[in-house]
């Protein structure tokens, strides 16, 4: 992993992206997955765990100093929600919230645990260098160019789309990377699966939201993503993943897509 960051802190929840933040639809507006595990960072509790991670991109996020808004909503002894409010310019571009129940250490029965994983631990690729035709793809430097790895992940008689995923940068400056960072990102592709349906140069599909539900926290460096998608002419859609780690299955994503025709 480099040194290099997504994003830089500039001041009291202030954070200014970097090129490894930048998006691969418009270089001058944010990757949804780089401001997806920045929050997810940033709503991480000291205690608990979160179970529900949720975010809406409510207009394009420029690449601009953002500034971060922390609202502790409490609860009670069993749940917590922290919320997260993101500017830039002055704008509200973003919201994005935490729920977080209290940590246990439960005796649970095996039946309860057995969760097949459809990716081997000891199968896992190298996950440290982003993959050598994504520049070709998008066509300029970007999240998905520097910021994270990706392979696909063969599984027969399986129809949906399988993919190993690997932060190759620090989200934050500094900072190591957090297992919640790391599956936000990650669940931010399986829009992924749409490719499957329509041509990435003929057509948009972008996540206007993200919602994970976590099981546990995340462990490990990687995550497999077995997604799968539904488009319709109305221009929406919608995209869904099974999210495993070095552990097993850890939870389950979804995400509302804008369906368009590219801009010639």
């Amino acid at each position: 992993m480099t040194d290099v960051a997504a994003f830089r802190p500039t001041g009291p929840n202030r954070y200014q992206p970097a090129e490894a933040a930048t998006g691969s639809w418009d270089p001058k507006l944010l990757h949804g997955a780089a401001l997806s595990a920045l929050l997810a960072g940033r709503l991480q509790p000291e205690t608990g765990t979160v179970a529900r991670f949720a975010i809406d991109f409510l207009a394009p996020v420029p690449m601009t100093e953002l500034t971060l808004d922390l609202i502790d909503d409490g609860g009670g002894s069993r749940v917590q929600r922290r919320r997260m409010v993101v500017s830039a310019g002055g704008r509200v571009v973003a919201t994005a919230s935490a729920l977080i129940v209290r940590e246990g250490d439960l005796d649970l029965p095996e039946k309860a645990l057995n969760h097949p994983s459809p990716f081997p631990p000891d199968q896992v690729p190298s996950l440290t260098e982003p993959h050598p035709t994504a520049a070709g793809v998008v066509g300029w430097e970007s999240f998905v160019t520097l910021g994270v790895a990706i392979e696909l992940h063969k599984v027969p008689d399986d129809r949906r789309t399988h993919q190993w995923i690997g932060l190759t940068v620090p989200v934050v400056e500094g900072l190591e990377p957090l297992g919640i960072e790391l599956v936000a990102a990650a669940a931010d592709f399986a829009q992924s699966a749409v490719h499957r349906q329509l041509r990435f140069d003929d057509w948009s599909y972008r996540n206007a939201d993200l919602t994970i539900h976590l099981a546990r926290p995340v462990t490990g460096t990687w995550i497999g993503l077995r997604s799968e998608a539904l488009v319709q002419p109305v221009g929406a859609g919608f995209n869904a993943a099974d999210l495993f780690d070095a552990g097993g299955r850890v939870g389950r994503s979804a995400s509302t897509l804008v369906v368009e025709p590219r801009s010639r």
